[in-house]
């Protein structure tokens, strides 16, 4: 228990304060913001116990807010609010929560326990008459609140200020955070942990987790945190995410999640250490981008995800221009931070290929990848403009060649076209052009790569597809469009295997990344295991639905065959089997009769539709 005498102190130093107010409804006060981690999860498994242990939980927090002096204001849903006018009070309260819950934990199984996180502000709020609090004072300790562990509490650099020496746990500074509506960055600490209960002790779950991880340095780059005023700013933020990801893929050295993991976290607030777990990583990176006139702001901190602990952090404030030796400063820092150091012709890899030194264009290019990502042809259409202007700016950006070209490939591919030769020879042409702009582009070769599939030109397609790989070992889509060739060259069972390969490097591919499960597994005649990938689907889209209609129709499930038949054709009204079939790049006449059979069943066409070689 805190010495009393400093509990008075501290109770004198903010009533203090708060005798000089004029405005009797708005004070300083500490405010202690709690919630339960994984609470869907619990409520899932056992709504009548998950409630109960929240029933039991909120009486051991109302027992001790109220030994402190303080007032619960709120528990809205798996939420806990409480104000003290003592800071010492209100972080002396959080520390005995914690060990009572983990009290009430010790007998229940490790995925039974209601732990929380709690955090601690010292703030100013608006008080009103029914007693709710408001401000960014509240805001904040909300905020501290998500970025403790599991357990744990945080603490912003006021409360430290007003604490530190007056409590036995020990304080850690784990760097500065910036929260959206806030000027300045918040200073955060971490108190060392006051439970005790099974499995909670810090070396056993950083030993069990560190089995888990891979043998190479792991990192995940979390999407950067938009703080700009301008919330259409947030392409900058992402663009500059995606950049790190893509410069630190270059590392062999390195296991670095993909965009489709780490982007499942846009706009949450996380948890390192969860993060970590669920990621099997063992560094996050996390960061904020502040854009505004002529200026952009970066901030970031490097993560042990294990532990927690922060091994580095660093806030850039630089012109505009001056973005693209921040990002190459940013990866050079964390690279040395995980690998030490690199011969200088990996220094060298770091640097972007890839990138334009002209901002504007990097910002047509940035913009028509969020209109892209949208996959409509109004879309599809204002994205292909972006590229051509970013084209026209900087004539030798790679990427504005790659992004363009896989804009004409979307609308051959999809049918938005009235000539979809012509619309796939200019996408060739664009490729190519990209590729002599940047032979040493990873993405480049990709697009060509799915250029040449689509052309039916599948040994460029296989040998394109490769290049790009042994650029950039570490991108899934590689892996995934040379899966895609094989499957349609004759070899499905080593496109199940590159399939693996793509899963191995993120667990959280894309839908349509694992749609190509199902199509690797019709052309090998394996229809059950097709129908089970097709099953771990959330959301495929009407594309792939003619693969599995085809796959339903071999296995001999005609209804559902038809049903998956019609919603593809609710998706393309127009299609036409015989044209459909002379765009197919099968390289045996087998595999083609085979798809077209399927698709036949399933009532996508007639037995005397013709097949075009």
């Amino acid at each position: 228990m805190a010495d009393t005498h400093v509990g008075r102190e501290s109770n004198f130093t903010v009533n203090g304060y708060l005798a000089n107010m004029t405005d009797a409804k708005r004070r300083i006060a500490a405010i202690l913001s709690a919630d339960v981690v994984s609470y869907s999860r619990l409520m899932g498994v056992d709504e009548h116990a998950t409630l109960s242990a929240l029933n039991s939980s909120r009486a051991v927090f109302r027992k001790h807010v109220s030994a402190h002096d303080g007032r619960v204001v709120d528990t809205s849903g798996d939420s806990v609010l409480a104000v003290f006018s003592s800071v010492v009070d209100a972080v002396q309260c959080a520390l005995e929560i914690q060990q009572s819950i983990a009290i009430l934990n010790a007998p229940l199984a490790s995925e039974r326990q209601m732990q929380f996180r709690i955090g601690v502000n010292l703030g100013d709020v608006i008080e009103q008459e029914d007693g709710t609090i408001y401000g960014d004072g509240v805001n904040i300790a909300a905020r501290l609140e998500s970025l403790a562990q599991p357990g744990g509490i945080t603490v912003s650099g006021q409360v430290h200020d007003f604490i530190e020496g007056k409590i036995q746990p020990a304080i850690e500074f784990i760097g500065e955070h910036e929260v959206k509506n806030i000027v300045r960055p918040i200073r955060v600490y971490q108190i060392g942990h006051a439970t005790r209960g099974a499995n909670s002790d810090p070396a056993s779950r950083a030993k069990q987790s560190d089995n888990q991880l891979p043998d190479r340095p792991s990192i995940a780059v979390l999407p950067f945190t938009n703080m700009s005023d301008d919330a259409d700013e947030i392409y900058f933020a992402d663009g500059i995410s995606e950049d790190i990801i893509t410069e630190l893929s270059r590392f062999q050295e390195l296991v670095v999640m993909a965009r489709n993991s780490t982007f499942t976290y846009k706009g949450k607030a996380v948890n390192v250490k969860t993060v970590g777990e669920e990621l099997k990583v063992r560094y996050i990176l996390e960061g904020s981008v502040r854009k505004g006139g002529d200026r952009v702001r970066v901030s970031a901190q490097l993560v042990e995800a294990v532990t927690g602990h922060h091994l580095w952090a660093e806030r850039y404030d630089r012109r505009l221009e001056d973005v693209f030796a921040v990002q190459d400063e940013l990866t050079g820092k964390i690279v040395a931070t995980l690998i030490g150091k690199l011969l200088d012709s990996e220094r060298r890899r770091s640097r972007s290929d890839e990138r334009t030194e002209n901002l504007q264009a990097y910002e047509l290019v940035l913009r028509g990848r969020e209109l892209w990502f949208r996959l409509n042809e109004q879309d599809n259409c204002a994205a292909r403009k972006l590229y051509e202007q970013a084209i026209a700016v900087d004539p030798e950006y790679g990427r504005a060649y790659a992004s363009l070209a896989w804009s004409y490939l979307s609308a051959y591919n999809e049918y938005w076209t009235d000539d979809p030769q012509g619309t796939l020879a200019k996408a060739l042409e664009i490729a190519l052009q990209g590729v002599a702009v940047n032979p040493a582009s990873h993405s480049n070769r990709l697009a060509l790569g799915q250029v040449y599939f689509y052309s039916k030109n599948l040994d460029k397609a296989l040998e394109s597809l490769e290049k790009g790989i042994a650029l950039n070992p570490n991108d899934p889509d590689g892996y995934v469009f040379l899966a895609t060739v094989l499957s349609h060259n004759g070899a499905p069972k080593e496109a199940l295997q590159r399939l693996d390969q793509a899963f191995g490097l993120t667990q959280n591919l894309a839908q349509w990344q694992r749609s190509i499960y199902v199509v690797a597994y019709f052309n090998a005649r394996r229809y059950d295991d097709a129908i089970a990938e097709w099953g771990k689907l959330d959301n495929p889209t009407s594309y792939f639905h003619r693969w599995i209609a085809a796959t339903f129709a071999n296995a001999g499930r005609l209804d559902e065959a038809r049903a998956m038949a019609q919603i593809y054709l609710d998706a393309y009204p127009d299609f036409d089997l015989e044209v459909h079939l002379s765009r197919m790049p099968f390289r045996r006449a087998e595999d083609l009769m085979h798809y077209r059979d399927g698709l036949v069943k399933a009532g996508l066409g007639h037995e005397q539709d013709c097949v075009v070689d």
